[in-house]
C-alpha cells in the first residue's frame, strides 16, 4: 500500500465518519471507521508505515472531535505499536481477532479522551456501545480492503 493510497483511504474514512448519519436509535452515536483503518494498517502493513497511518488518523479524529489535538493519535499510536509488536501471536485473518482489536483501539482513545474531558456512566455505557460498533465494522473493513487489494494487486 502505497502513502498516497494511505492518505486517501484515511480522508475517505474520516469523511464518512463524519457525514453518516448518528444512530438515532443508540443514543446518536456515529460509526468509527478511523480505529478499524488503525488496527487494518497494524495488522497488514511494516510497523513504520501502521505507526504513520495510526498517528494521521489519530489527529484526522481529532481534528473532527471535542477531545484535545493529539489525544486520538496518542492512543492509535499506542494501539499500533503494540499490535504491530504482537503481530506473529495476532491472527489477522479471525474476525473475533480483529473485532477484539477494532474494539480495544476504539476503547483506548475513548477512555484517553474521556479522561481529559470528564467520565461518567452514561458516557461510560456509550463508550462501550461504540467500540463495540467499531469492533463490527473492522471485521467488514478488513474484508472490503482484503478484497480489493487482492483485485487490484498491492498498490
Amino acid at each position: 500500500m502505497s502513502t498516497l493510497t494511505a492518505i486517501v483511504g484515511i480522508l475517505i474514512a474520516a469523511a464518512l465518519q463524519a457525514r453518516l448519519p448518528a444512530l438515532w436509535f443508540f443514543g446518536g452515536l456515529r460509526i468509527e471507521f478511523l480505529p478499524a483503518l488503525v488496527v487494518y494498517a497494524a495488522l497488514s502493513m511494516s510497523r513504520r508505515s501502521a505507526i504513520a497511518i495510526a498517528l494521521a488518523a489519530g489527529l484526522m479524529q481529532d481534528s473532527l472531535s471535542a477531545a484535545p489535538f493529539g489525544v486520538s493519535a496518542v492512543a492509535y499510536g499506542i494501539s499500533a505499536v503494540l499490535m504491530t509488536s504482537r503481530r506473529e501471536v495476532l491472527d489477522r485473518d479471525l474476525p473475533w481477532v480483529q473485532m477484539g482489536a477494532g474494539a480495544l483501539t476504539s476503547m483506548a482513545a475513548a477512555i484517553i479522551a474521556f479522561f481529559c474531558i470528564g467520565i461518567s456512566f452514561g458516557v461510560v455505557f456509550k463508550m462501550l456501545l461504540v467500540a463495540s460498533i467499531s469492533g463490527m465494522v473492522t471485521v467488514i473493513l478488513f474484508f472490503a480492503l482484503d478484497y480489493a487489494r487482492m483485485a487490484w494487486g498491492d498498490a
